[in-house]
């Protein structure tokens, strides 16, 4: 089956991983992720979640993104086993979550960067490494925000319809932003969590 011409700096869709067939156009998947994604935003941000709940290791990265998208997708919370046009060496993904478990714990006890950067920095090193077929963007994103949430933080108030679904300014402005990060330079990504700071939580 065909795969959907893909937008700038998204990993091609291949319909055939559908749980629902009757899902034919990009507007109809946008809606049952969204719908699906709206499930584990309620139970991680509608109140502070418990380190029990998001212990932010491997099996809970994984649970995420089942969770966000195991309505819509047969490989929610599935490891891919393939490269692609972006993220680590397949084999390596555990190896990579392994290591951003520890890093986390690491920068959290020895308070290397204040709490929004740390969020940046979960975010940007979730979606470096793309552990998923798809959904990856949105699923670092919505890491980047529990963690905040979890240390009582404001949130970022992502305006996912651009970012994560259509060509916009704001989706080129992010795509700008991770790639100047791939350098060493998250000057730009967190620039960006502060221009979309909620400033009411």
């Amino acid at each position: 089956m065909a795969t959907w011409d893909p937008i700038e700096g998204e990993t091609p869709i291949d319909p055939s991983h559908l749980k629902d067939k009757s899902i034919k156009t990009r507007a109809q998947l946008n809606i049952a992720e969204a719908q699906n994604i709206l499930k584990p935003i309620v139970k991680y941000l509608g109140s502070k979640p418990s380190q029990k709940l998001a212990p932010f290791d491997l099996n809970w990265f994984q649970k995420l993104h089942e969770e966000m998208f195991c309505d819509v997708w047969e490989y929610a919370g599935k490891f891919r086993q393939e490269d692609l046009n972006i993220g680590c060496k397949w084999q390596s993904i555990q190896t990579e979550l392994y290591k951003l478990e520890g890093d986390i714990v690491f920068w959290i006890e020895n308070e290397t960067y204040e709490l929004l950067e740390l969020s940046v920095r979960v975010h940007f090193e979730a979606v470096r490494i793309h552990p998923f077929l798809n959904g990856n963007g949105r699923w670092s994103r919505l890491l980047g925000n529990i963690f905040l949430k979890q240390n009582d933080h404001p949130l970022v108030k992502w305006p996912e319809k651009t970012i994560g679904v259509e060509k916009s300014i704001a989706r080129d402005a992010y795509l700008s932003s991770v790639k100047k990060a791939d350098t060493g330079n998250l000057t730009e990504l967190i620039a960006l969590h502060n221009e979309y700071l909620d400033g009411s939580n």
